[in-house]
């Protein structure tokens, strides 16, 4: 129970206090003509207390301060009356300023009737007082007893989660804010405890300031964009923005994806709203340009994109997307001026595949570039000399996304810390080992070695694998003697599967089995295709990729492209069925949009699910793709397993190590012979 102090001032000083505030305020026709303080107490019980609840129901808090305080003085009052009294004293004097009066009569309510509790005017009143009086330790403790207390009714703990999400808000916690509704609704018992609390937060939303709904907004995550409360958040700020032209489409597709999102209860409502938006404002058309290589050496897998692309355009046409998209041959000399000439609605374009069909797109003055006038998403590694984020946006993943993976794979859960590089005298291999270098060292590991080869001379190739591994001059005289172990733990090969296919067998030529191998993306890919592969040279082989036919994503894409009869998903239709779906969500951009403008949609556009691995966005607008890792296999690959790959590490050093003790047992022996 809670104990409270003994007043410190009497109810006379509080009756004249009262008195003289009623009579500054005047009567109003809505309120009760004021009694002075004999005709009050010339009352009788039951008259006083009918009186304080006709200017309690009246929200005449000042009236009803009075009446309740003196109706307090009463005997005859019953426990139950006495406590409701109480109860409303404090919130009368809560709405009234007078915190201190208030919280005295609300813990006593609470005392004599721990019922009070579970009345929401009673908690909002206590918890308005605590904040009043900077009692932050008492609100911290209340807000854990509420989430404790499964037996109050729904309806008052959603009104206190809503008010700690405001008190937080204000404290300038966005996170904890959006948090504690999320955990509130969590501990709902039903689909209409959770519907009436959408509802609830729907309206509160609705007098919340702009700054406010902005900074909530940017708090959730992709994965949290279509859940409670962020979802609402969203649909709330998209409402806001439809009455601009320029941003109705985009604030259309949110609202769209809000109210078709499977993690919400009263989609109806948010249904019935959208549709009268899309009455007044008509639904928007999302023109999109897909440019790609339809001909000639890459017409294949140009081809396989626009074929993800007809898979996802036929989806989201079946949820009332309306998604137009134009598909232009980057093989025809003539597509640049092409896409020059397209409406500005076409204002997303995926694409191209190659730097030098990128760089026609910075062609021109500054202001006249298309780059400057379309949001282009390169489907390449890097952007040359543009400033991603700024002129331009990448839907791939960088060289640095694949190096990162290997390092912090092979750092993190292999625990290896030296590493070399053996790379090709050619730009890829040598902009690949600069990156290596450049993300490894940060992550507190060390490159022992860096050796590079002639791409052309493959009979040489042993040669500098022999450098790199420090393979004493005398080797081909006594082939027997154990090679001393390299002083790293793995190398990274930057080149692709038909060379690596020569390279890692001889690192086993000088012993090098228990080396694990990294190589770029390049094997990835190549492994979808590849069979029958040995995998004596490979069990410690790892590569990056952004496709794994196995994930969840991959295997939706899959049931589509077999429902149309369209074949077999790959890496290359699943970027142009994930870069449609993403395109959508981006919307229709404003006339005259910036890059600041891209920037604040990329979040909520890649809220969604992948195909092939996620990408997101920084608030700069760079990207970044969280890639699957892959071993080789006889059948092609599979997720690379940390722990085997460690164990058969372990495994091949203790092999060496043994077969060093047995040729030193053997010299010794046949020293001690020829004695």
């Amino acid at each position: 129970m809670i104990r409270l102090r003994a007043t410190s001032f009497s109810r006379l000083a509080v009756f004249g206090i009262l008195a003289l505030m009623l009579t500054a305020m005047g009567c109003s026709t809505a309120m009760s003509p004021r009694p002075d303080a004999r005709s009050v107490g010339m009352m009788s019980t039951p008259s006083l207390l009918a009186e304080a609840d006709k200017v309690w129901n009246q929200d005449d808090y000042p009236a009803a301060e009075l009446y309740y305080s003196k109706a307090l003085e009463r005997s005859d009052l019953s426990q139950a009356v006495r406590a409701e009294a109480l109860s409303r004293l404090g919130q009368a004097a809560y709405h009234n300023g007078h915190y201190r009066q208030a919280r005295e009569a609300l813990e006593k309510a609470a005392n004599l009737d721990l019922g009070a509790l579970s009345d929401s005017g009673w908690e909002l009143a206590y918890l308005g007082t605590l904040k009043e009086t900077g009692n932050t330790e008492r609100l911290k403790n209340h807000l854990k007893w509420t989430l404790e207390q499964k037996a109050l009714p729904w309806p008052v703990r959603q009104d206190v989660a809503v008010w700690y999400s405001g008190y937080f808000a204000d404290k300038g916690d966005d996170q904890r804010a959006l948090e504690v509704l999320a955990g509130f609704y969590k501990q709902a018992q039903s689909d209409a405890d959770r519907a009436a609390f959408e509802r609830t937060l729907r309206n509160a939303t609705k007098n919340w300031e702009e700054g406010r709904l902005d900074d909530l907004a940017k708090v959730a995550t992709p994965a949290d964009q279509l859940r409670f409360p962020y979802a609402l958040v969203a649909f709330e700020r998209a409402r806001r923005m439809a009455d601009d032209q320029n941003l109705w489409p985009h604030a259309w597709r949110t609202m769209r994806a809000v109210a078709n999102s499977p993690e919400l209860v009263d989609r109806t409502s948010l249904g019935e709203l959208l549709a009268s938006y899309e009455k007044d404002f008509g639904i928007p058309r999302v023109g999109l340009v897909i440019a790609v290589p339809l001909t000639g050496p890459y017409g294949q897998v140009g081809a396989s994109i626009v074929r993800g692309v007809g898979v996802a355009q036929w989806q989201l046409a079946n949820t009332g997307d309306d998604v137009d998209v134009r598909v232009l041959n980057t093989a025809n000399p003539g597509w640049v001026k092409r896409l020059e000439q397209l409406p500005e609605s076409y204002s997303v374009v995926g694409g191209p595949l190659r730097g030098s069909e990128f760089k026609r797109l910075e062609e021109g003055l500054p202001g006249r570039r298309i780059i400057d006038t379309r949001a282009v998403f390169g489907f390449m590694p890097g952007l040359g000399e543009a400033e991603e984020g700024d002129d331009a946006w990448r839907f791939f993943a960088s060289r640095e996304d694949e190096v990162k993976s290997l390092v912090q794979m092979a750092a993190g859960e292999l625990g290896i810390k030296d590493f070399a590089v053996l790379y090709p005298r050619e730009d890829f291999g040598r902009a690949m080992a600069k990156i290596f270098y450049k993300e490894a060292t940060p992550l507190g590991v060390h490159i022992r070695g860096m050796e590079s080869y002639d791409p052309k001379d493959l009979p040489s190739w042993n040669n500098s694998i022999a450098e790199l591994l420090d393979v004493p001059d005398d080797f081909s005289e006594n082939k027997e003697a154990p090679l001393p172990l390299p002083d790293f733990g793995a190398v990274f090969v930057p080149d692709g599967w038909r060379q690596a296919q020569n390279l890692l067998p001889n690192f086993f030529f000088y012993e090098g089995e228990q080396l694990i191998y990294l190589g770029p993306s390049l094997w990835s890919r190549a492994l979808d295709r590849a069979k029958n592969i040995d995998e004596h040279y490979y069990r410690l082989a790892v590569c990056p990729g952004a496709w794994w036919k196995g994930s969840s994503g991959a295997r939706n894409l899959q049931d589509a492209l077999r429902h149309e009869g369209l074949g077999r998903a790959d890496y290359w239709v699943a970027l142009g069925y994930d870069f449609t779906r993403f395109a959508a969500r981006m919307g229709v951009l404003p006339a005259g949009f910036d890059a600041e403008d891209v920037n604040e949609r990329l979040a909520s556009a890649a809220a969604m699910d992948f195909s092939m691995a996620p990408i997101s966005w920084n608030e700069e607008g760079v990207a970044s793709q969280e890639l699957y890792l892959f071993s080789p296999r006889s059948h092609g690959k599979n997720l690379a397993d940390p722990q085997k790959l460690k164990a058969g590490v372990k495994r091949a050093t203790e092999r060496r190590l043994h077969r060093a003790e047995v040729y030193k047992e053997r010299m010794k022996e046949k020293a001690e012979g020829e004695q």
